[in-house]
């Protein structure tokens, strides 16, 4: 989502409201004002803005009192500054018109081998029952195809396309499995043209458009990165990921996402989110090709929660 915020909070408040997309307004009028009332001068704070704007608190068990004296209502206050318990809340808070959502979510790796394209199967299976979506490998191995138990046609048949490519077109080259329309199939990777033309196309024939993106050493996978409004970049905790992120500049809109991690963190830079080692979880679903479920699993349905609120 793309709305503007007045924060009247800390820096917990502050850093949900940027992985939920809000821009912080210090000046002119907020689409929306998110404040702790566990803190007494960001009460302050909002309370000295306009009343008619929409608000959205976060408070203790303690403080639930005050915000009804205050006249919050009851759905419009989260108990902590996560961005998945704060995100339905601001949502449902502010005026459809005001918010631009996430049409485009590309997923890309600091290397080869951290889990991308079993997180955008797993992601477009979590995700297909609640938006139109079409999935894009722009990898060129048919990996996502193969997850997804389908056969998507070649990306030679599209290259005659580029400039002029329609979601007409995706359409009839596109395989439909689980609800998702999968777009490129093996054994050639796009050129970083066809795979910008695709995507853009891509987002005429659904609602959300998730893409299997090559590493970002690969110039198509910065490419696509820069198109899209939400980024996920999957990282192992090594020398040669740690070299790949110092040598990029990440757009504003990337998660950087620790792979087969126990905590959040990628070296010295704090991580969006951990997907736990789960090998048990990761066999299930290659045996039976299907959804990944245990702790891996669980970390995933996180992860399509808040870009489904992102979407929204």
């Amino acid at each position: 989502m793309s709305a503007r915020a007045a924060i009247c909070g800390g820096d917990d408040l502050r850093a949900a409201a940027a992985v939920l997309g809000l821009e912080p307004c210090d000046a002119g009028r907020p689409d929306v004002v998110l404040v702790d009332l566990r803190d007494a001068s960001a009460c302050a704070a909002a309370a000295a803005l306009d009343s008619a704007i929409p608000r959205v608190a976060v408070a203790g068990e303690s403080e639930r009192a005050l915000a009804a004296a205050l006249g919050y209502d009851a759905s419009s206050i989260a108990s902590t500054c996560e961005a998945a318990a704060l995100g339905p809340l601001v949502v449902a808070a502010l005026p459809r018109t005001v918010r631009s959502a996430t049409r485009v979510v590309v997923v890309t790796g600091a290397r080869g081998g951290v889990g991308r394209t079993l997180l955008v199967a797993n992601l477009a299976r979590r995700l297909a029952s609640r938006l139109s979506l079409a999935a894009v490998d722009a990898t060129g191995t048919g990996a996502l195809g193969w997850w997804l138990q389908c056969a998507p046609r070649t990306w030679a048949e599209l290259e005659g396309l580029t400039n002029e490519l329609t979601a007409e077109h995706l359409a009839v080259v596109a395989a439909e499995s689980v609800g998702v329309r999968v777009i490129g199939g093996a054994p050639v990777a796009p050129t970083r043209a066809l795979a910008e033309s695709t995507v853009r196309a891509a987002g005429s024939l659904a609602e959300l458009v998730l893409v299997d993106a090559p590493v970002l050493a690969d110039e198509r996978g910065l490419a696509l990165a820069s198109r899209a409004e939400r980024v996920l970049v999957l990282s192992y905790d090594d020398p040669l990921s740690l070299a790949t992120l110092d040598a990029v500049d990440l757009p504003n809109a990337a998660w950087l996402v620790a792979s087969q991690s126990r905590t959040a963190r990628v070296g010295e830079r704090a991580a969006f989110r951990a997907l736990p080692r789960d090998e048990t979880a990761v066999g299930a679903a290659l045996s039976g090709r299907r959804g990944a479920g245990g702790a891996l699993g669980r970390a995933y349905d996180e992860l399509a929660e808040l870009i489904a609120l992102d979407a929204s």
